[in-house]
């Protein structure tokens, strides 16, 4: 790191609100890819926040505070630079899987290391690895949802087969139970019987891909219909879809960022929690998530049914359909949250 904290980018900075949002260049706000306006907006605020604390209206009056700290003049000029690079290069900053175990907990983080202890060493193909898609703000908010929901997140490595094909829920079925039977911790999947010919099971697959994923089902969203559609007997208000959009409202998280993950993401999720935390804790101490409840995916059958998977016991976890106007005590909703930086930066 450079030891002048004020070097920024030799293209001047004009860290001015225009438009709600310091400019670069001329560059306006409207005209930013939304991704990129997003992060951009989030940025602007830390640095105003910085500019107020001293009293400053520019960066300029910043610089010449006797009081500003080393701290603060580093944390500004960072700002500066990764705002610049965002509207300038449409580029967002993310984070190292060492910052994002320091924020949720290396319990939390799955990453190579875990994926290849359930898949096998030389498992992953480090070079299709993509960077963590997610910021510090990103993480950190993971700590909020839990401080009001009681929901906590993960941040969990989804990986291809190692013929670069999709890993689907038939060959990791394969490969997790025999992890399970070294470990003696039961049945991956209770029954593969109905599905053993879906799509579902034999063609939909993982790739190589970051994602935060909830290892509960939300608030509220059990004993609920899957959504609604004119017709219903049923009103919009009793759907998970209705609970789905009053958690994002709560969370100050936009709709379009949280999404229902594929039965055998949820799956897979499960399982590697599982071991990873049977690794760290100790034999018989792993965490198992999704026990006494299922998930409700937005993936049909060929009958055309919602898929659901859970009770992920000992006993192996259950996969079924239902119709969207079923509902049930045990059947709620698990959700992956997007970063500002996984939207495509073309709309």
């Amino acid at each position: 790191m450079n030891s002048n904290p004020f070097e920024i980018p030799q293209r001047k900075i004009v860290p001015e609100p225009v438009e709600g949002l310091p400019n670069t260049s001329g560059i306006r706000r409207q005209d930013l890819p939304t991704a990129v306006r997003r992060y951009a907006d989030k940025l602007a605020a830390q640095i105003k926040e910085v500019y107020a604390k001293y009293g400053a209206k520019n960066f300029e009056e910043l610089k010449e505070n006797k009081k500003l700290s080393a701290q603060d003049a580093r944390k500004v000029a960072d700002l500066l630079k990764a705002f610049q690079k965002a509207v300038e290069k449409h580029e967002i900053e993310s984070v190292s899987p060492q910052e994002a175990i320091e924020i949720l907990g290396r319990e939390n983080v799955h990453g190579i290391e875990d994926v290849e202890a359930v898949l096998g060493e030389g498992f992953v193909d480090v070079s299709k690895v993509p960077p963590i898609p997610y910021t510090t703000e990103d993480l950190e908010k993971s700590k909020e949802i839990k401080e009001k929901t009681g929901v906590e997140e993960m941040l969990v490595l989804f990986v291809a087969d190692k013929d670069g094909a999709p890993l689907t829920g038939e060959r990791m079925n394969g490969l997790i139970q025999a992890e399970y039977d070294k470990l003696a911790l039961g049945k991956f999947l209770y029954k593969v019987d109905w599905y053993k010919d879906e799509d579902l099971f034999k063609k939909l697959g993982l790739k190589y891909e970051w994602k935060l994923i909830t290892k509960q089902t939300i608030p509220d969203s059990k004993n609920k219909h899957h959504h609604h559609e004119p017709g219903d007997s049923f009103a919009h208000q009793d759907t998970q879809e209705y609970v789905i959009e009053e958690y994002a409202k709560k969370l100050d998280i936009p709709r379009d960022l949280l999404h229902r993950p594929e039965p055998f993401q949820m799956l897979y999720a499960t399982a590697l929690h599982l071991i990873a935390t049977e690794r760290l804790n100790g034999q018989g101490k792993g965490e198992r998530i999704l026990v006494n409840e299922y998930h409700w995916s937005d993936v049909l059958s060929s009958v055309g049914r919602f898929v659901g998977v859970g009770y992920a016991d000992s006993g192996g976890a259950y996969v079924f359909g239902d119709s969207r106007d079923g509902r049930d005590g045990g059947l709620g909703v698990g959700l992956s949250r997007e970063s500002f930086s996984t939207k495509s930066l073309d709309t």
